[in-house]
């Protein structure tokens, strides 16, 4: 590998857009999961001990202060901060549930029936909102508009495109082989048990 890499210099480029940082943002939502689940006493201690509201607050402005784009600083640090707060938000949440509180105000929202309906295609949405952010963002860079235009009119168009073109990717292509999933699973399921009964 490392004779191909001197031999085409050019092959780094595939890796300028890559973000190595996520792999540590996926690590930190399952230390989160475990977490807030885990049986074990160490990690109850950590559920118990920490102010996961003031550390949701102070890495929430954490994230906020370090994208300003004015300050220069990568983008793994202000990602980070998100992961963060997400970390913290998915704690205090799964506490809540398990100690039977009353559900925060965050938590209400997150089982609202359109946040729900909006999480049944939200894998589509992850695959396919990048492609029309890309393609929209091109489109209005190339009209010269000024900044505040430019954000105006991209966030007024994008978020209902996302979400339409979506939507019909999850009717198209997800839900057929969820549905599809489902029934084999269920079938299988009444076969092994007809198998099991009739012996």
């Amino acid at each position: 590998m490392s004779h191909s890499f001197a031999i085409n210099p050019s092959i780094y480029g595939l890796f300028e857009s890559a973000s190595p940082w996520f792999i540590g943002l996926f690590a930190l939502g399952m230390v989160a999961a475990d977490i807030g689940f885990s049986q074990k006493p160490k990690l109850i201690a950590i559920k118990n001990s920490f102010p996961w509201i003031l550390l949701i607050i102070v890495f929430s402005l954490l994230a906020v202060l370090t994208e300003w784009k004015k300050l220069g600083l990568d983008l793994w640090i202000s990602d980070g901060f998100c992961g963060l707060v997400t970390a913290c938000l998915l704690i205090y949440c799964t506490k809540s549930i398990i100690e039977d509180k009353k559900s925060p105000m965050i938590l209400q929202l997150f089982e609202h029936p359109l946040i729900i309906a909006l999480g049944s295609f939200s894998y589509s949405l992850y695959l396919t909102h990048g492609v029309v952010v890309t393609l929209l963002g091109h489109f209005l860079l190339s009209r010269q508009l000024s900044q505040v235009n430019f954000t105006v009119i991209f966030y007024l168009i994008a978020v209902p495109m996302s979400l339409a073109i979506a939507y019909l990717f999850y009717l198209v292509f997800e839900r057929p082989f969820m549905s599809s999933f489902r029934n084999n699973t269920l079938a299988s399921r009444t076969s092994e048990k007809n198998i099991y009964t009739s012996k």
